[in-house]
């Protein structure tokens, strides 16, 4: 791979502010995801694969014949936070690091995979399977995208998404949203925060009523800004709650404090006073993360991203919600989803991690919610790494160069494994 080409080519995607707008006729979810769409295909035919355009939802790019193997990615972004270093919009190599928005998730490996696939191409490998690489534009909020490709034409029965983390993941957590409609004393304080419901909420305010006590707002870290109370904190991805500082927990006691809602209620949502973490599997635990404030006709609703284990069920945790005394709605997103430990597509994406780096890892359980179950038998699969990439759905996210390249021989060894 020729890297001032792919840095251009990477430039060029990061640069679209592709996370989700106003539609309009011919571009779904924005102009920005549509430019995104655009140049991605365009460079694939230029690269000199077939390519379909799913009316501005996703497109695909296809290279061989023969039984179908699918990878799907997304071009879409979640929103940016505060306390970015740069342009969140312009890809900027610092210290051995490229940040952007999307140099993690999910710009940069599907990028790397078109690479691969020219390679390959251009070598002369035998494919004696179909590649069918599908990319969407609204992963990060809602899934419209696959809902549409779907009534246009079948997914492949396997495949992989390289949205996750190395060095493979063979099941994911269920994902659900619990609407918590709060108190009407709530509605005239004018509560928000958030961006997503995905992602930990790092800036949240209320309007500044009576005379607050100056002690109060010391203890809670709170300050006063042109009338409004305001809480700063810290995003992260809402898979992860604990490596974020979520803006809405001391707003919530202030509001308690002041007798606004109730005792307990903050330390329920916050701090799993709802008895939440005791439901953990092979998986690992249920995470539970307050990430949204809302108003809507009249009501203020905080929408929570919960993530549940398999082989667990909703239903077991539902009753836990009803400790609250309020009004919820809770809505699937993604039921748990898991595939074999030693089937074929895990032992080949391994094999392809384990060769490239020399190391002998074994497949993990993912907190996160991917387009890999889009397949009836999928994989997550990179780039996530503890050291090589950073800041997903947060400030400065970044990939490092070296994890760059080696993410590009991971994904070509994966790609010809799973085509012999």
């Amino acid at each position: 791979m020729e890297y001032t080409q792919f840095f251009n080519h990477l430039k060029t995607l990061i640069s679209f502010k592709s996370t989700l707008s106003a539609p309009t006729p011919s571009a779904p979810f924005g102009e920005e995801a549509k430019k995104a769409l655009d140049f991605f295909l365009s460079l694939a035919r230029k690269f000199g694969f077939e390519t379909v355009n799913y009316d501005n939802y996703g497109g695909e790019i296809i290279y061989g014949s023969g039984e179908e193997i699918g990878i799907i990615g997304h071009l879409d972004v979640v929103p940016v936070s505060i306390g970015w270093n740069t342009d969140p919009f312009t890809l900027t190599e610092k210290d051995g690091k490229l940040y952007g928005r999307g140099t993690e998730d999910n710009k940069t490996p599907n990028l790397l995979i078109l690479y691969a696939l020219k390679e390959l191409k251009d070598g002369g490998l035998k494919f004696n399977k179909k590649i069918r690489f599908i990319v969407g534009c609204n992963e990060e909020t809602g899934w419209k995208d696959v809902e549409y490709i779907k009534t246009k034409t079948t997914f492949p029965e396997y495949g992989f998404s390289p949205d996750s983390d190395f060095p493979l993941s063979y099941a994911e957590k269920g994902v659900y949203h619990i609407a918590v409609e709060l108190p009407s004393a709530v509605t005239q304080y004018n509560l928000t925060g958030g961006t997503a419901v995905n992602s930990v909420c790092d800036y949240a305010t209320i309007l500044e009523i009576d005379n607050p006590k100056e002690a109060l707002l010391t203890e809670l870290n709170l300050k006063k800004e042109n009338g409004k109370i305001v809480s700063s904190g810290k995003t992260a991805h809402g898979a992860y709650p604990e490596n974020g500082v979520n803006a809405l927990y001391p707003i919530f006691l202030y509001l308690e404090k002041t007798g606004v809602i109730k005792n307990g209620v903050s330390d329920m949502l916050f701090t799993f006073g709802l008895g939440l973490d005791k439901f953990k599997t092979e998986q690992g635990t249920l995470t539970f993360s307050p990430n949204l404030v809302k108003t809507e006709n009249g009501k203020t609703v905080l929408v929570c991203d919960c993530r549940l284990p398999a082989p667990l069920n909703i239903k077991a945790v539902i009753p836990f919600f009803d400790k609250l005394g309020l009004k919820y709605k809770v809505t699937e997103k993604h039921p748990p989803f898991m595939v074999e430990k030693n089937g074929f597509l895990v032992e080949a994406l391994s094999s392809a991690y384990n060769t490239v780096t020399g190391e002998n890892q074994a497949p993990v359980a993912l907190r996160g919610s991917t387009f890999a179950r889009c397949f009836k038998h999928g994989c997550a699969f990179g780039p996530g790494d503890k050291t090589g990439t950073g800041g997903c759905h947060e400030s400065n996210e970044f990939i490092t160069k070296e994890h760059l390249l080696k993410c590009y021989k991971i994904y070509k060894q994966a790609i010809i494994n799973l085509v012999k």
